[in-house]
């Protein structure tokens, strides 16, 4: 009798990885949906929600996210309390929604109404996986953002009522031009009461293209974050036990075989749930002598090592897509968690993301320019930490001299000041705390330097031991003449 004829049942309490269950986040397309008058995100028209369904149970990936929507949002801004919707947010809601998507998807948008005078005096934001571009023109551009709150079917709000995404119930609205919006609301029946306004869509990809979120490019360390933490939630809840074959006689429904089944698994990890894959209807040639035959280790601690290993990989790799400094990410670093290695940490992340906080502050003023809303521009700040190690609200330059965004452009001319900021780039690197990544774009951005000028300051330690070892042979040979 082949295996092929067996009957099987599994006693398992984990969700098998398959690939094709993530095709929508490996395999990213924009796509014509004539039904809908839409350009998919993704082959079913569903990834930006997936992938934050993906992020959401990744260990290492939300935190990640979170901290650079925190960075993005800034510290207090004059104006930050004015409300600018009927809901009543605020400037300081609209910023902060935009910044969570910014650093999710490297994309935001905001909704605006206007007034009879075609002023904008309205805005909403907009979540980024609840928008999809009309179908593009000859010049593949859209004239209209699609808004529907559950395209893809997989919200995590559920409402009670479940509709689905059709032409019809897709709200189409302008893109932003507020020049244009009196003319586009005076041609309709009904005037502004029929007028969906204009929607501000910015994406990192350029106008009229879907953004691509930072951690696409790491999305198989996401995924491998998210499985290793379902492989240790299984392994505890199985007391890190092996997995076995039960082999029997019994056909597969037999009440006796299910009994002992149910017996084996009820001995097994703290809840109960083993690891058994049963071979019923054997003949007795076939059962051989053993009932219980082990396929796994069982080793716990060799479990516990490899997803220890994993995690660190994964987390390593997750966070470097944002360039946090490993103390802001809680990655064990040689100096410790002290408060100075945090404020410095502070300062890095602050000039890496100043550019996030620019373009969020940017967009934001187009409309409050364009618009009546009391205000006509924010300026957004960076945040830093106060004397007891608490986060502050507001934030000026901890050391208003290493200021990353020195005017410098070349390496000429450098005040005593600057060249310690320069060294203390450097020693930060040569101890753990800044990344060679981090390193070089600080050492860009506020001195000037030049890939040639970064590799001549940026001296790993085996490059160091490297370049002693050839000078202590070349010493060498000249001795020996």
């Amino acid at each position: 009798m082949g295996i092929k004829d067996k009957k099987y049942s599994t006693n398992t309490n984990s969700s098998g990885f398959r690939l094709n269950s993530f095709q929508e986040l490996t395999q990213i397309t924009t796509k014509e949906d004539v039904a809908l008058g839409v350009m998919r995100w993704g082959e079913e028209n569903f990834y930006p929600q997936t992938l934050k369904n993906i992020v959401e149970q990744s260990p290492s990936a939300k935190p990640a996210v979170d901290r650079v929507a925190k960075f993005y949002k800034g510290g207090s801004f004059e104006g930050e309390d004015i409300i600018v919707n009927s809901y009543g947010l605020t400037l300081r809601n609209i910023v902060d929604k935009c910044a969570e998507d910014l650093a999710f998807f490297d994309a935001f948008a905001i909704q605006t109404n206007f007034n009879v005078l075609g002023q904008p005096n309205d805005m909403n934001p907009m979540r980024i996986e609840s928008l999809r571009f009309n179908q593009f023109d000859e010049l593949s551009y859209a004239s209209k953002i699609g808004y529907h709150r559950n395209f893809g079917q997989n919200d995590k709000v559920q409402m009670n009522v479940v509709e689905h995404a059709t032409k019809d119930n897709i709200k189409f609205i302008n893109v932003f031009n507020p020049s244009f919006a009196k003319q586009q609301f005076d041609v309709l029946e009904n005037g502004l009461n029929d007028y969906n306004g204009q929607i501000l869509y910015y994406s990192g990809a350029g106008p009229s293209q879907y953004p691509i979120p930072p951690l696409q490019s790491v999305i198989n360390f996401v995924l491998s974050d998210v499985e290793n933490s379902i492989l240790v939630r299984k392994e505890t809840s199985t007391g890190f036990v092996s997995s076995y074959i039960l082999k029997s006689t019994l056909d597969y429904n037999d009440p006796n075989l299910i009994a002992m089944e149910n017996s084996i698994a009820e001995m097994q990890g703290a809840r109960g749930a083993g690891k058994i894959m049963t071979i019923s209807g054997l003949s007795e040639e076939e059962m051989n002598s053993s009932l219980l035959e082990e396929i796994g280790s069982g080793s716990g601690s060799a479990i516990i090592d490899s997803a220890t290993k994993t995690f660190d990989l994964d987390k390593k790799v997750i966070t470097g897509v944002y360039l946090i400094p490993p103390v802001l990410s809680g990655i064990e670093v040689s100096t410790g968690f002290s408060t100075e290695a945090l404020v410095d940490a502070y300062n890095v992340f602050n000039a890496i993301t100043k550019q996030g906080r620019k373009t969020i502050e940017r967009e934001v003023n187009k409309i409050l320019a364009a618009g009546d809303f009391g205000i006509d521009c924010i300026e957004l700040t960076s945040i830093t930490l106060d004397g007891e190690g608490g986060e502050g609200k507001e934030s000026e330059p901890i050391e208003a001299d290493e200021s990353m965004v020195a005017d410098n452009t070349t390496l000429t001319n450098l005040t005593g000041r600057q060249l310690q900021g320069i060294q203390r780039i450097v020693r930060k690197y040569n101890k753990g705390e800044l990344t060679e990544g981090q390193a070089s774009q600080l050492l860009k951005q506020g001195y000037g330097f030049d890939d040639e000028a970064v590799d001549e300051w940026l001296i790993s330690p085996e490059e160091e031991a490297q370049e002693s070892a050839q000078e202590g042979e070349s010493n060498k040979i000249k001795d020996d003449e």
